[in-house]
């Protein structure tokens, strides 16, 4: 047990200050599919629920109807800040705490979950929309992780030791990227993918 203490403060000495500031990191990321030969709408629909669900601790789901006509090129999602320019935004800014809102109109089915692992010192989040045009349908994913580390309380320093053993949850983030993939493969899709970040 003296050896490990040992160890564990010749790392922390090694590692320098640096590993006990706190800090938290926000990343965030996309990818947008083109989904073509599709012939039921509520099939994918369901694959795409069914890998939501597997893949995450909470999701929340929203069907709706297509609009019409339907349109010739594709939508997007887009991020806005429900906070806009308020002074509520200013601030929320200025401590590095922007909160980004991703929406996706004319979407038949628009999924989010929330997963939070270590107590919530890494928090990892998830938007689908599913968006018809007159030749298919896009898949857009937007994604974001959050982490705090950093720290000398006990409970810090464990986590810290536990992502340099075994890595960060946000490793879970192309898991769900390829489940949604072939989600959309098994409703009878041929999937491309047309934009992606990083």
């Amino acid at each position: 047990m003296k050896l490990f203490a040992l160890l564990s403060g010749v790392t922390l000495a090694i590692s320098g200050c640096a590993a006990l500031t706190p800090t938290k990191e926000m990343s965030e990321g996309y990818r947008v599919y083109d989904v073509k030969g599709v012939k039921n709408p509520g099939e994918l629909a369901a694959s795409l629920k069914q890998a939501m669900q597997v893949n995450a601790k909470s999701v929340t789901f929203s069907n709706n109807i297509p609009p019409n006509p339907l349109p010739e090129k594709p939508g997007r999602f887009k991020t806005t800040s429900p906070f806009g320019s308020t002074g509520l935004g200013a601030l929320l800014g200025a401590q590095g705490s922007a909160v980004k809102v991703p929406v996706c109109e004319d979407s038949i089915v628009t999924a989010t979950s929330h997963d939070d692992f270590g107590d919530g010192a890494e928090n990892t989040t998830f938007f689908v929309c599913l968006l018809p045009y007159a030749n298919g349908y896009h898949l857009d994913i937007y994604y974001s992780f959050s982490k705090a580390s950093g720290g000398a309380s006990p409970k810090a320093l464990g986590q810290n030791l536990a992502r340099s053993m075994v890595g960060d949850s946000s490793q879970f983030i192309p898991r769900t990227l390829a489940a949604l993939e072939t989600a959309a493969q098994s409703a009878g899709g041929v999937v491309t993918v047309v934009e992606s970040y990083p």
